[in-house]
């Protein structure tokens, strides 16, 4: 088995051998920044709904309902918006009621779980009350941070079009002693200097970061090959780090080689949907993962609301759909042997938002992962050749 460093190691073990319950909270759809390939970039004028109190408390006893209910070894609970530091007082709340229902409801429990808070955020709110209580709930923090003032200020503006760097800047240092994790979202805007910033973000202090592609459907061939230039470099600066025993993360690299190299699949690893995972929108609609958010009644892969009484949110015909989804290949996947650490086969995040179905396939998005998988594949051998 193709083992990294031990912490490295267990932070990708334990979402593989442990059972975890994820619940996203939309605390709010209202964002202080307004990123051109943001999901909800063209409905930002209406989107203006704040989570009531009723609806984080109902969230929150359905979510620890489903973690009792499934035996799960973790209950992690992921602040989300838009921006949700715009709620810092249902974020306190939210935390408050959690630590009270786990304290009412110990003796139901068949074994002790573990209660974690997580937070999405643009990091252009912090202050000191904020970053005590972050420290004091020992929460996780994921950071969406592109790189250096040029690369973050591409697609990440504030309302009124100018860059949002120097807004995300005091804080750098504070969110690397925060230990956050990098989050970068590529565009083909993005693909020119995304080694860079890679390695610019690494100089910062940060020690755990991933990339994700923006698939818009407007990539080239020719922007294809920039970035497949641009993946072979950061695979050598990990590859550089690791045979110089500095502890980093770089997901983008990491995680195709720990699946192909374990035999693991990456809906057991990083894939909590439905089975162990639900989101909830500001007015309460219930959703398999995070991407599918949306407070619209008909919303496509809508399981319920939490403000119903007795809402049948894991039996219902959509999520008998979803678990289709997840017991099955897809059929035009079948012969492929990368399927299983693809996400255009694995995420049916990825598939909503590229296809409008959890069961499509994007091309962009299946071209774009043969690239990666043949890079980390030529990665690992390297590393395997080399290694200390």
């Amino acid at each position: 088995m193709f083992l990294l460093r031990k912490t490295q190691y267990y932070f990708i073990l334990n979402f593989s051998i442990y059972y975890i319950m994820n619940l996203v909270l939309s605390l709010t759809e209202q964002c202080n920044l307004r990123c051109t390939y943001c999901y909800y970039n063209v409905s930002h004028v209406e989107r203006e709904l704040v989570m009531s109190n009723e609806v984080l408390e109902k969230s929150i006893s359905l979510a620890l309902d489903r973690t009792i209910e499934l035996n799960q070894d973790f209950f992690n609970i992921t602040f989300f918006g838009g921006e949700p530091l715009l709620r810092f007082d249902s974020i306190r709340k939210g935390v408050k009621i959690a630590k009270a229902l786990v304290k009412e409801r110990r003796s139901e429990l068949a074994k002790y779980f573990n209660l974690h808070f997580v937070i999405n955020t643009n990091g252009t709110l912090l202050n000191d009350k904020i970053v005590a209580f972050l420290k004091r709930e020992k929460f996780k923090i994921y950071l969406s941070l592109d790189g250096p003032e040029r690369s973050h200020n591409i697609a990440r503006r504030q309302q009124n079009g100018k860059g949002s760097f120097r807004l995300i800047l005091p804080h750098i240092q504070t969110l690397v002693d925060l230990d956050a994790t990098v989050l970068s979202v590529v565009t083909p805007a993005h693909v020119k200097r995304l080694a860079k910033s890679v390695e610019w973000i690494f100089k910062q202090g940060f020690r755990q970061m991933t990339t994700a592609v923006d698939f818009d459907g407007n990539w080239t061939t020719e922007d294809f090959d920039k970035l497949s230039q641009e993946y072979q470099k950061m695979a050598l600066f990990w590859i550089k780090n690791m045979q110089q025993g500095n502890n980093i993360y770089l997901g983008t690299i990491y995680d195709k080689i720990f699946i192909e190299s374990t035999g693991f699949r990456k809906r057991g690893l990083t894939c909590h949907i439905l089975k162990g995972g639900i989101s909830v929108s500001t007015n309460g609609n219930v959703f398999p993962c995070t991407r599918f958010i949306s407070s619209k009644e008909n919303a496509k892969y809508k399981l319920g609301n939490v403000l119903n009484s007795k809402p049948r949110i894991f039996t219902n015909a959509v999520a008998k759909n979803i678990y289709t989804f997840l017991d099955r290949d897809k059929h035009q996947c079948k012969s492929c042997p990368i399927r299983y650490r693809c996400i255009a086969h694995e995420c049916a995040c990825t598939a909503f938002y590229t296809t409008g179905t959890i069961e499509g396939i994007s091309p962009e998005v299946c071209i774009h992962e043969k690239i990666l998988a043949a890079i980390c594949d030529d990665t690992f051998a390297k590393f395997s050749q080399n290694k200390p």
